[in-house]
């Protein structure tokens, strides 16, 4: 995983034509969403032992961790075993609530909603998640997770799983400079106030884990519900500091920015991380998961 840290800087950059865009084939190893589900359970169980090294070797040496109750994104071995050193102290376990299972070539999604009961104080809390795992050739190790507070008691909905397998697939090749320039045009969208062109990033089959509000949105409809009300009060968008991490048809932009809302002229510092698939013609999000920043 190509990963870099930096204040962002908008660049513009041309689009490039399906017949200019360098292609290579990788072969991929089928999973099913029940392989993906259990590697949950897998980390769960690492959570259960109480060792801090059992849960990080779950993670890839390169990944980024979006932990729920710190506000330090965690990138190395040590940032995440110090990290669960706390967090276990209250010896936790985890539960699914309701997930969507997405499969790419050596690479899956499972992002929803799930409860932690924490034995040493009797306390169970809600949150999302969402965990990006890769093959690394040998095993599925989680490179991107992001975990949040539930911002409101909101129903959890009963979601079916979802997944595709495949054995190969033509990889579109893309550059930082290119998803870069995809979060600016998002960005743009945002600040024009109209929810159609926001949602027309996102794909027909994509979730949206947003800022204000616990209930995952799947469907177009469901987003444009969300963003019509999540506009009216005139957010800008600051991006603060991204890491980007490319790979077959698939690309990771995660982060920080600020929103500033101009009716209200409240600011939010918060935590994202979207996910882009190449649908053949186009970069487009398949999944978006916005928190606030914890204190």
């Amino acid at each position: 995983m190509k990963a870099l840290l930096f204040f962002f800087a908008v660049i513009a950059t041309p689009a490039l034509s399906l017949a200019e865009m360098p292609q290579h084939t990788e072969v991929c190893v089928a999973a099913t969403d029940k392989d993906i589900a259990a590697l949950f359970d897998r980390w769960n169980e690492s959570l259960k032992t109480g060792d801090p090294h059992k849960v990080v070797a779950n993670y890839a040496p390169k990944s980024v961790l979006l932990a729920t109750v710190s506000s330090k994104p965690r990138f190395t071995v040590d940032e995440k075993v110090d990290y669960f050193h706390h967090f276990l102290q209250n010896q936790p376990e985890g539960r699914i609530d309701s997930r969507t299972i997405e499969l790419d070539c050596n690479l899956a999604i499972d992002e929803g909603l799930y409860s932690f009961t924490f034995k040493k104080t009797g306390i169970t809390a809600k949150a999302r998640y969402t965990f990006t795992y890769k093959w690394d050739g040998t095993q599925w190790l989680i490179t991107s997770h992001h975990s949040s507070r539930t911002p409101s008691e909101e129903a959890a909905p009963e979601e079916p799983l979802h997944a595709v397998a495949r054995h190969s697939e033509v990889c579109v090749a893309t550059t930082e400079k290119e998803v870069e320039s995809l979060l600016e045009r998002w960005r743009e969208s945002v600040q024009s106030g109209n929810p159609h062109k926001v949602i027309a990033h996102y794909a027909p089959r994509s979730v949206l884990l947003p800022l204000s509000s616990t209930k995952p949105r799947l469907t177009l409809d469901d987003k444009e519900d969300y963003f019509r009300q999540f506009l009216k009060n005139q957010p800008l968008v600051h991006l603060r500091s991204h890491t980007i991490e490319l790979d077959c048809n698939t690309a990771i932009n995660e982060g920080l920015y600020t929103y500033t809302f101009q009716k209200t002229g409240a600011i939010v510092n918060a935590r994202y991380s979207i996910i882009y698939k190449w649908d053949g013609l186009q970069w487009l999000i398949t999944s978006d998961h916005s928190s606030i920043y914890p204190q």
